[in-house]
């Protein structure tokens, strides 16, 4: 797998994943120290990043529309 894929592939998890931290966040105690006092803006954070991460590493895989 080339490294730009598994990299797109990561970002799309961790943004997948950042989605759940607010719900997560009551849970886990280890959640609570890494979000800190404002957990929603963390994880807003966390999900544009993974967004733009998987944005900017997107390939195409060679097929094309009729």
């Amino acid at each position: 797998m080339k490294l730009k894929q598994l990299l797109y592939h990561v970002a799309v998890v961790v943004a997948a994943l950042g989605m759940f931290l607010p719900l997560l966040y009551g849970y886990l105690p280890v959640l609570r120290k890494l979000l800190g006092n404002q957990p929603l803006l963390v994880s807003v954070a966390i999900i544009v990043l993974g967004w733009v991460i998987a944005y900017f590493t997107f390939e195409e895989k060679g097929s094309t529309a009729s």
